[in-house]
């Protein structure tokens, strides 16, 4: 097949640089996904649960003062509140701060102003799995998915010029037509 020179030239030149661009994400994607895959090699790994109790100033249990609490515990580094939830009652305030692969909690009892504290950390590849995921990884996290996503398809193109390019082109065509069909013929009798 002919391929105009110009555009194959412009191809490559986009190929090279977007796998270089690409390397160390398509090897967490690719590394990750079988992580996700089989998660019965990880099934030994159990959580950490660090747990702390303590007392806070009364001043900062009014509503009012939620903006100066948020800020205190902050100070204390008892948690990061990147993506935390607040809810309160007429009883309790309960903080929830989800990261990839942990979970903070805060119960306070707004009477005795008594704080509880379980940190849950489940682990390295936990963590990278949910960062697979997007899970509780924030906005520019998600962005950066995409744009890989995105860079990933551009990769798969470019890679296909540069494939319909050569003198093979027949046997590339026919490869790729070949895994196109067993992957769809494996889904269809086995998923």
């Amino acid at each position: 097949m002919r391929v105009n020179k110009s555009f194959l030239n412009y191809s490559r030149l986009i190929h090279v640089y977007v796998s270089m661009a690409l390397l160390t994400l398509m090897v967490f994607f690719s590394v990750t996904g079988v992580t996700l895959n089989h998660p019965e090699w990880f099934a030994d790994n159990k959580a950490h649960v660090d747990e702390l109790e303590f007392q806070l100033p009364r001043s900062l249990l009014g509503a009012e003062h939620q903006g100066e609490l948020i800020t205190y515990l902050h100070q204390q580094r008892w948690f990061t509140g990147k993506r935390f939830t607040l809810e309160r009652d007429d009883y309790e305030l309960f903080i929830s701060d989800k990261g990839p692969g942990t979970h903070l909690a805060i119960t306070i009892d707004l009477e005795s102003a008594e704080v509880f504290v379980e940190k849950t950390n489940y682990g390295v590849w936990a963590k990278l799995n949910d960062l697979h995921k997007g899970r509780n990884s924030g906005a520019l996290w998600r962005f950066i998915i995409d744009i890989s996503a995105i860079l990933m398809i551009l990769f798969s193109m470019t890679g296909l010029v540069l494939a319909l390019a050569q003198r093979r082109v027949n046997k590339t065509l026919a490869l790729s037509l070949v895994t196109t069909l067993a992957v769809f013929f494996c889904y269809v009798l086995y998923v």
